[in-house]
């Protein structure tokens, strides 16, 4: 078999099990609400013998609101550089830091050139997702739909480490007052932390009192005592596949769906029967998103992601495929009604009303009530037919044998139940339960 040529490729274990994703300095400390809204408890269990409790509900617009200069002040305030991947020498992995001290002349995200917005809108409140987009795709290949299959790598990692249970951006080892409560923490039964400057930093941390220490980043606290100053460069992940994995993108985190159907796959592959390994050409998408926690986890508890966690991932996508997660001959994406039900608005202008995408979750759609939503449910009107035997066209008469096999009334119309319409009501067929005209009984 011939493949597209690209000089390079990269090697990756082909795995087939598709699953679900579980799918700065100190001077912005006064307007990041804090890296507290981000890590204020880590793990966020309810388990008392964890020391960690649940935080409170929060508005949904309060929070991305609070989150938005978060996101920013990180965007401006680091660098990516790549590093060998010791799984596959032929791709380097994304990293991140601080442009601070050795690293102060780097470029930040925000000013790489790389870097999209993309706004998603839901529960009416609009979200920013930011996109380091460093390899497009394959122009020859297709972008994924929000409900498709996808064959990714991926590295996902919170912002900042969990270091600031007060929120007021400064780590605890170093927080002249890191519980909140307005009073100085105590050093021992007869000492407490001071703040000679009043820069809540306290003096035992703070490089204005210690200027023979070293502070890497620049924000003021000396290494010792700033956990941030952390030199493991995973020290942030919480989740991880350098083998590819397929992923139902309908079942993953929002940010990370409509970060992911803005790339395309590997313009090819080559299988190596002596190894098992797949060769995917080198110009596969390969992206980072950074979205705020309205679309990531909000105040789910998560194992190693704090509640209100706006989350960072690096994805690579090699594959991607059309899914019909029910086989009724509709494409899942198209089974997604909600901002249309009654089908009269062209919203994509195409001309065809009924093909337009709704709210990107077909999760919500489910014409006949029967508590499976369209896109798993093979007879969506409930009207006693198939919704794929009530594409018709363009055999209506079914008197044309195009498939060749003696019964020219169970031949599949063109593929789109959406353009049948029995009584020109405009609604559909398949969605109509007035029509259930089938190529299986006429």
């Amino acid at each position: 078999m011939r493949f597209i040529s690209n000089n390079s490729s990269a090697k990756v274990q082909e795995n087939c099990i598709l699953r679900l994703q579980k799918s700065n300095q100190m001077k912005v400390r006064s307007y990041i609400f804090a890296i507290g809204v981000v890590v204020s408890a880590f793990y966020a269990c309810s388990n008392d013998d964890d020391g960690f409790v649940s935080i409170p509900p929060r508005d949904v617009t309060e929070q991305q609101e609070d989150e938005e200069p978060i996101i920013q002040s990180y965007l401006r305030t680091h660098f990516f550089t790549l590093v060998d991947n010791s799984a596959n020498p032929d791709y380097q992995n994304i990293q991140f830091d601080t442009i601070a001290g050795d690293n102060s002349g780097q470029t930040s995200i925000w000013d790489s050139g790389l870097l999209e917005t993309k706004t998603i809108t839901r529960n009416d409140v609009d979200y920013t997702l930011y996109l380091l987009k460093r390899n497009i795709g394959a122009t020859s290949e297709r972008q994924p739909t929000f409900a498709d299959s996808v064959f990714v790598t991926y590295k996902g990692e919170i912002f900042y480490d969990n270091v600031d249970q007060d929120g007021d951006g400064i780590p605890d080892n170093a927080d002249v007052d890191a519980d909140g409560d307005n009073e100085p923490d105590a050093l021992s039964d007869s000492e407490t932390k001071t703040d000679s400057d009043g820069d809540g930093i306290a003096d035992d941390s703070d490089i204005d009192n210690n200027p023979d220490s070293l502070d890497s980043d620049g924000d003021g606290i000396i290494d010792e005592n700033d956990q941030v100053d952390n030199n493991n460069p995973d020290r942030r992940v919480f989740d991880s596949a350098v083998t590819p994995v397929w992923f139902d993108l309908n079942g993953v985190l929002p940010g990370f769906r409509e970060g992911t159907v803005e790339v395309s796959g590997a313009s090819g592959f080559i299988e190596n029967d002596d190894n098992g390994t797949v060769d995917y050409n080198m110009d596969f998408g390969d992206f980072t998103v950074f979205m705020p926690s309205g679309l990531a986890y909000f105040d789910e508890i998560q194992t190693g992601i704090p509640q209100y966690s706006p989350l960072i991932f690096s994805i690579q996508l090699y594959r991607s495929v059309e899914s019909d997660h029910d086989n009724d001959g509709i494409p899942s994406y198209l089974e997604d009604l909600e901002l249309d039900s009654d089908l009269s608005v062209d919203r994509d202008g195409d001309g065809d009303a009924t093909n337009d995408i709704g709210d990107r979750d077909p999760t919500n759609d489910d014409t006949d009530s029967d508590n499976f939503p369209n896109f798993f449910d093979p007879d969506d009107d409930g009207d006693g037919t198939l919704t794929i035997n009530e594409d018709l066209e363009p055999d209506e008469d079914l008197t044309v044998d195009r498939d060749g096999d003696g019964d020219p009334t169970n031949d599949i119309g063109d593929g789109d139940p959406t353009n049948d319409d029995t009584d020109g009501d405009g609604i559909p067929n398949y969605l109509d339960t007035d029509d259930s005209t089938s190529r299986e009984f006429l």
